[in-house]
């Protein structure tokens, strides 16, 4: 009777927790429906502070219209889950916002009055099939102006800019005045012809086009620049073949303590200068010249060196000397993952990403009075090459093959702070000698400038509808400085949701340590092979000589010491190439090897052995209970 008096109480208890858990889970619903807890690693659904400072900061109430046609987009489930959870953010930030953000979702049935609603706002319909039927998913924000700024579509690949990209229309359609900034640039806004692909879309850069909305922007003369009084940030891109007038605004700009931006480049391919210089070829790049500036802030960025980095080279397709097409790391176009940029910066902090190319080093000079911080940073694994080796005639399996780490990072962006003096004296006009102005830099100095334009980093743009996608944090950079320099700061606390995919790290540094290794052993094989065929040449050439014989036809005959000489030279260019074909599959079959027993060990091994652990666990204790109900 004990045993069975046990059992039915047992059976109550398991009854009741079922019981409390629904009672729980239903009182949950109602009462802390809108609590969530984000245990990402990024935090990717957690609102940035920068948000809640920008709804606070705002005049006046903005709508938000979030255009989703639900029936059509119901067969797309990545669709329609994405599209729950932008309303769900919407929801979020507008339910936090107290009153400053209106939300409407609104289901754009077709043929309706909300479709027509929703073209006048600018969502664009997407064409699912070939009956026609149309999807529309985007969001249109209205300021107290009826001014509106929309996103035509909203991406499900584009989910780690989500925040940012809302954030920066509330700004645009919100803000009363826009802060003015000053802009030098070298390179000009819009995108040049490109022969090689004729069918681009031309225009303005989009780095450009959103510096318009966000900002008063004041364009400089490179020649004779005058800043307006009213600026509060000046931005200097690829700054070369600069007056000396030009100079000195720069100067004495940092020199008054003002927030300076610079991007100074060893190599920048997105000039388009660079193209001329090598008859429409893309494989070259210009460098920068600040004249005596950097000198006086006390770095350097050398011009004829770039920096290469395993850690972070960026994997691309690519055909080498021997004709074969293969995936390889790209070691000077870089991906700066999150550990590169500095986490105490407020630039740099919120972001996950960054892609750069050809990007130079900043040196602080040994007699520098100035603070040198590094905002962006390389790995241990890093080496500086030649700028002419990216060029035209440029071999990414060379500089792979041909790798000797310098073990110490470099920095590639850094802050400049402290006491500076003017690069230019000033006549004093009494006799005395000349003086220079001193005064407190304010300088965040980048070592490149294609990480600023279009089809070069940040952004994918599709040649035929001229579509962008962000595929890093380039563009979030810049706008953290411009926001933190201008002193508004109001896009400065925004972040990338992070990267929703995530590589194997193990496999990348497996592969990339196979590269080197296959690149070596293919380099060997090659230099056999062509020694085979030079010698098999000479040999050719030996014919007219010594011993050598002519038959029937006149055709010259070699000697029975060169025809076995030459049938051993062609069995070594066999049996170098057979080699050559078996290290490219070793190649292959060591990542293949590498990703299946990380698959095995994640998918199959570390389940078993919870799965054992939890069986042990649970033979325990129903030995004891046992144990407990004999005694």
């Amino acid at each position: 009777m004990a045993v069975s008096d046990k059992r039915r109480s047992t059976l109550l208890a398991t009854v009741g927790i079922l019981v409390a858990l629904v009672a729980t889970n239903t009182a949950a619903w109602f009462v802390l429906r809108g609590a969530r807890i984000d245990v990402t690693e990024e935090k990717l659904y957690t609102i940035s502070p920068g948000v809640n400072e920008l709804i606070r900061s705002l005049p006046e109430p903005v709508k938000l219209d979030f255009y989703w046609t639900r029936e059509q987009g119901a067969d797309l489930p990545s669709v329609r889950a994405y599209a729950q959870r932008v309303q769900e953010f919407l929801e979020e930030i507008a339910g936090s916002s107290g009153g400053m953000l209106d939300l409407r979702v609104i289901d754009p049935e077709p043929f309706s009055e909300t479709e027509d609603m929703a073209r006048a706002a600018g969502i664009a319909p997407k064409t699912l099939d070939t009956t026609g039927r149309v999807l529309m998913f985007g969001l249109a924000v209205r300021g107290p102006t009826d001014k509106v700024e929309s996103i035509p579509f909203l991406d499900p690949a584009q989910e780690a800019f989500l925040e940012y990209e809302i954030a920066r229309r509330i700004l645009s359609v919100g803000r009363d005045k826009k802060s003015v900034v000053a802009v030098l640039s070298t390179i000009p806004e819009e995108k040049p012809f490109n022969p090689r692909n004729p069918m681009a879309q031309g225009g303005k850069n989009i780095l450009f086009q959103q510096l318009d909305l966000l900002y008063d922007v004041k364009r400089l003369d490179k020649t004779k620049p005058e800043i307006p009084p009213d600026a509060t940030a000046l931005v200097v891109i690829q700054p070369r073949m600069l007056s000396e007038d030009a100079l000195k605004t720069i100067d004495a700009w940092a020199v008054s303590g003002k927030p300076l931006v610079i991007f100074a480049d060893p190599w920048c391919e997105a000039d388009p200068e660079a193209r001329n210089m090598d008859f429409g070829s893309t494989g070259a790049g210009t460098t920068y010249d600040l004249g005596p500036l950097l000198a006086q802030w006390g770095v350097n960025i050398d011009k004829e060196n770039a920096v290469a980095d395993l850690g972070y080279a960026t994997r691309i397709m690519y055909r080498t000397q021997g004709g074969q097409v293969m995936e390889m790391s790209h070691p000077a176009w870089l991906s700066m993952r999150k550990e590169a940029l500095n986490a105490e910066d407020p630039v740099t902090a919120p972001l996950a990403q960054m892609n750069l190319k050809g990007a130079g080093a900043i040196v602080k000079s040994p007699a520098a009075t100035t603070t040198v911080e590094p905002v962006i940073s390389s790995t241990k694994d890093v080496q500086m090459i030649q700028t002419l080796k990216l060029g035209f005639f440029g071999e990414v399996d060379r500089l792979v093959r041909d790798f000797k780490s310098l073990g110490t990072p470099v920095a590639i962006a850094v802050r400049i702070k402290g006491e500076i003096e003017s690069a230019y004296p000033t006549a004093t006009g009494d006799g005395a000698a000349p003086t220079r102005a001193k005064g407190n830099a304010n300088i965040l100095l980048v070592a490149d400038a294609d990480m600023v334009m279009d089809d070069t980093t940040w952004l994918s743009v599709d040649p035929q509808s001229g579509e962008a996608k962000q595929i890093a944090d380039n563009g979030l950079f810049v706008f953290n400085a411009l926001e933190q320099a201008t002193g508004d700061r109001m896009l400065s606390g925004l972040k990338s949701r992070g990267r929703y995919q995530r590589p194997f790290d193990r496999v990348e540094q497996l592969r990339k340590d196979a590269e080197s290794r296959y690149l070596v052993e293919e380099q060997q094989l090659e230099d056999e092979i062509k020694k085979s065929e030079m010698r098999i040449n000479e040999l050719q050439r030996e014919r007219g000589g010594a011993g050598a014989g002519v038959d029937a036809s006149g055709m010259l005959v070699l000697t029975p010491e060169q025809v076995e000489e030459l049938k051993k030279l062609e069995s070594t260019q066999i049996d170098a190439r057979k080699k050559l074909r078996e290290v490219q599959r070793s190649l292959r079959a060591d990542i293949e090897k590498t990703g299946t027993a990380l698959m095995v060990l994640n998918v199959v091994a570390w389940p078993l052995v919870v799965a054992f652990i939890a069986t042990m666990w649970i033979s325990v204790r129903y030995s004891r209970q046992r144990g407990g109900a004999k005694s």
